[in-house]
This record gives structure tokens, C-alpha cells and sequence, in this order.
């Protein structure tokens, strides 16, 4: 029987103000707002968005901006507020899944920034070792979220400081096998950086994942387009990505295999994270795994284009919608729709992918 696997984002929560949307000028949508009832929105520190509904569309259409950027525009124009929203923020699976996952994470850290910070600061002391398991009794109440970043955070910098101990091409091994999981790459900063260093080994790279068919099955279409979006940002970086949709390799602790094994693992332990260091001896269940999901992968092509076309219909994802969506979202950026209030956050990975999707030639 299969376990449930835990679902560590928490209910969080976005005001919204809707308006009709009175006209659509080249490539925004106009909404003029009455001024009292948008400054009663604007004038909290919530997190909040002002959507604008239009009816001509079939069914309709809304299209989303971030509470700040509208009292920004706002300010600009007091006696008669204007407000533009770009056409590329419509509400679909892409805009609605990089809201939720970012109103997830960042309220979670934002509660959390004091202890965070300190517990960061603690926990420094196992840096100094080759291996450790630390338990989540040692950072008292926070959230499941806070520390599911120290731990990734903890990670990173275990890999990093051993990857000058690689001898060959490396595949790194993750365990990210749903949207909430897979969206830390796209929204943690300290992500986005190892991302960047790990890419720079001057040796081809690749990146495995698990995603068995039942799994994706359950998985609501937003949760799948930020696995999507995921994968591109790791191709963007000249990463290969490999799937193995065998639902027993999801157990395998996350590694990197390319001479001796770096074990970093933060998703799904009983702790905050458990990193080690083994030789060379000690590497039969990681080269089982690096060959099943090298020589198996459910998206073996040779041009990232394709893995990610691949990718794509395996997650059931028209190739053509997310194309275009991501064409038109790496244009005008993410920034003025799901923007973090935390330091610990950035929306550089949403625009990196969508950016790198958009440009890719459609075939």
C-alpha cells in the first residue's frame, strides 16, 4: 500500500479585489478603480491582489496584480487612479501556481525570520563535520516550511563544499517529486545560487528525478507546471534532466555520484536534513540508481527542447499553451505579480525558466 506522502505547505491567504475590466489598450488590462475603495485595499501591509474580470472572453478572464504594484501605480495618479495590468498576468495554471507557491513559502519564512536567522546561526557548528543528521527537536517551533529551508539551505552548502572532490560528470540526484517540493528551486534564493555553481563544474551535468505515473495522476495541473518550470530552470543552466517514473527509486536519499558519493537529504527525513560523505566502496545503491535513471529516463532526447516537450506530455501538459504562456511571462517578468516580502525569497527562478521556455524554438 502506498504511504501519503506529507504536504508541507500550509493554508495561506490573498486578498483580492476584483473590477471590471473597462478596456484593454494594446497589451494591458486597464481597470480604474474607484479611489476610496482601492485605497481601503491598497493601504495594509497584507499580502493582496487587485483582478480585473473580463467578460468579453468566453467563459471570462481575469487577469492579476500584486497589491503594492497597484498602490504604486496608484500613487502616481491620485486624483484619477489608472491601473494597468499586463495581459501576460492572466490567471491560469502558470500565474496561479507561482502565487500559491510563493504566498506559501514566504509567509512561512517571513513568521519565522527572527529564529530562523538564529537557528541558522546554531546549527553552523556541523559544518565542520563530514557527515550529520540533525533532529527538528533542536529548532523548537517552527514551522514545517522554515525548516525544510534550513535543511536545503544546510544541504547546499554540503554539496558545494565537495565538489571539488568530483572526478567525472556527475548526476545529482533530488527527490522532488511535486509541485510544492519542485517550487524551492524555483523561489528559494539560495536555489537559484547553487543552481548557478553547481552548473560551472566544466563536466556535463544531470539532475534525476522520480516521478512515478500515480503521482502525477493526483497532482493538480499547477503543481505539475511548477515541476515543468522547474526542469527548465535546471536546462537553463545546461542541466541534463533525467525521469525514472519507477515509483521505488522516490525512497533513495538525494546524492550527488561522480567519484566519491555526496549524500545531502532534506525532503521527506525524520530530521531537519542528514548529509554525508562515502567512498567510492560504498556505491551500489547510488549507481543503481544513476544507471536506472540515465539509461530509463521517460524523457531521453538529445536536445533540452525536446526533454522538456518530453516532460511535458508525461505531466499532461500541452507543450504549445506553455510555451506561449512562458514566451509571454519571461517578457514582462514576475516581479509586479507573486513579489516575496522575504530576503530569503526571489522570483529570479520563475523568470530564468520562463524566460529560457520562451525563447526555445516551437516546433
Amino acid at each position: 500500500m502506498r504511504q501519503p506522502c506529507p504536504r508541507p505547505f500550509i493554508t495561506s491567504s490573498v486578498v483580492t479585489q476584483v473590477h471590471a475590466n473597462v478596456a484593454q489598450p494594446g497589451s494591458v488590462a486597464l481597470v480604474r478603480p474607484e479611489r476610496r475603495r482601492l485605497a481601503q485595499f491598497t493601504r495594509p501591509r497584507q499580502r493582496g491582489l487587485l483582478v480585473a474580470a473580463d467578460d468579453a472572453v468566453d467563459g471570462g478572464a481575469y487577469y492579476a496584480l500584486d497589491a503594492r504594484e497597484s498602490a504604486r501605480q496608484a500613487t502616481e495618479h491620485p486624483d484619477s487612479p489608472t491601473i494597468t495590468i499586463p495581459r501576460a498576468y492572466l490567471l491560469d495554471d502558470i500565474t496561479y501556481g507561482a502565487v500559491w507557491a510563493m504566498t506559501s513559502l514566504d509567509d512561512a519564512v517571513l513568521a519565522d525570520d527572527g529564529p530562523l536567522h538564529t537557528y541558522r546561526q546554531d546549527l553552523a557548528h556541523y559544518e565542520g563535520l563530514t557527515g550529520s543528521t540533525v533532529s527538528r527537536e533542536e529548532v523548537g517551533g517552527l514551522a514545517t516550511i522554515s525548516q525544510m529551508w534550513l535543511g536545503s539551505e544546510f544541504c547546499a552548502r554540503h554539496i558545494v563544499r565537495n565538489l571539488d572532490r568530483l572526478e567525472v560528470s556527475p548526476l545529482f540526484w533530488t527527490r522532488e517529486q511535486r509541485g510544492e517540493e519542485a517550487s524551492t528551486w524555483l523561489l528559494w534564493r539560495h536555489k537559484v545560487a547553487y543552481l548557478r555553481r553547481t552548473s560551472s563544474l566544466g563536466a556535463p551535468v544531470a539532475r534525476g528525478f522520480c516521478l512515478p505515473e500515480y503521482l502525477v495522476d493526483e497532482s493538480p495541473r499547477h503543481e505539475r507546471v511548477l515541476l515543468l518550470l522547474s526542469a527548465a530552470l535546471m536546462e537553463s543552466f545546461g542541466v541534463r534532466v533525467c525521469v525514472t517514473a519507477e515509483p521505488s527509486y522516490g525512497e533513495v536519499e538525494g546524492f550527488v555520484l561522480g567519484g566519491p558519493i555526496i549524500v545531502a537529504n532534506w525532503i521527506r527525513t525524520p530530521g531537519l536534513w542528514q548529509v554525508d560523505t562515502r567512498s567510492p566502496s560504498d556505491r551500489s545503491r547510488f549507481s543503481d540508481t544513476a544507471g536506472q535513471v540515465r539509461a530509463h529516463s521517460v524523457v531521453d532526447e538529445v536536445t533540452p527542447r525536446r526533454r522538456l516537450m518530453a516532460l511535458a506530455a508525461y505531466l499532461h501538459i500541452p507543450w504549445r499553451w506553455f510555451h506561449s504562456r512562458c514566451a509571454e511571462l519571461g517578457t514582462e517578468g514576475f516581479t509586479r505579480l507573486a513579489a516575496p516580502r522575504s530576503r530569503l525569497l526571489t522570483v529570479d527562478g520563475l523568470n530564468l525558466a520562463a524566460r529560457y521556455v520562451g525563447q526555445l524554438s516551437n516546433p
